[in-house]
C-alpha cells in the first residue's frame, strides 16, 4: 500500500516529477558511491608487489585513511539533498502560480498549513539521503577493515571520520 503524499504536497501538485527526480538521484547517488570499491581495491592493490609468479605484501605499504579513500563518493546524497532542499523554494513559488492556491491557503484556520506542506516532503527526502548515506559509510568502512591487511592500517580510523566531519 502506497501512502498518500498528496496531503504533504502544495494542493494541485503533480508529485510525479519529485518521486522520479528524487528516485533518479537516489539511484545515481547509490551508482556514484559504488566506484568507492574499485578505488579501494585499486589502493588495497599499490601495497602489493609481484615477483614473479608470487604476490608479495611491501614490507613498506601503509593503506590510506578510510576518509581518503571514500572522500568524493558520497557526494552525491550531499547534491541530492540540495536539491530536495530547493524544493521547497519550489512549493512556495508553486502557491503563486496557476490556480494561486495561496489564496486557499492563507483561508485556512491552521496558519501553518502551507508551510508544512512546502516543507515536509523536502525534509523527508534529506533525512532519506543523509540515512542512505550514513548506511553506505557503514558498509563502506566495514569492507575497508576487512579488506585492508591489519599490517598496513593506520590507528584509529573510526576517529579520523569525525575530525573530518567536525
Amino acid at each position: 500500500m502506497k501512502p498518500d503524499l498528496s496531503r504533504w504536497a502544495p494542493p494541485g501538485l503533480d508529485l510525479h516529477v519529485e518521486k522520479r527526480v528524487f528516485g533518479c538521484g537516489m539511484a545515481l547517488s547509490t551508482l556514484f558511491s559504488m566506484f568507492y570499491i574499485i578505488n579501494l581495491f585499486g589502493e588495497r592493490a599499490k601495497l602489493y608487489r609481484k615477483v614473479g609468479t608470487e604476490v608479495h605484501l611491501r614490507p613498506d605499504a601503509v593503506m590510506p585513511d578510510f576518509v581518503d579513500v571514500l572522500r568524493p563518493f558520497l557526494m552525491g546524497f550531499l547534491i541530492l539533498a540540495l536539491c530536495m532542499a530547493a524544493f521547497i523554494a519550489v512549493h512556495y513559488a508553486y502557491h503563486h502560480q496557476g490556480s494561486k492556491s495561496i489564496y486557499l491557503m492563507r483561508r485556512l484556520p491552521d496558519r501553518w498549513e502551507r508551510h508544512r506542506r512546502c516543507w515536509t516532503l523536502p525534509l523527508l527526502g534529506i533525512a532519506a539521503c543523509l540515512l542512505a548515506a550514513l548506511i553506505l559509510l557503514l558498509i563502506y568502512y566495514g569492507l575497508y577493515m576487512l579488506a585492508t591487511p591489519k599490517a598496513c592500517l593506520t590507528p584509529h580510523q573510526w576517529q579520523k571520520i569525525w575530525r573530518v566531519i567536525s
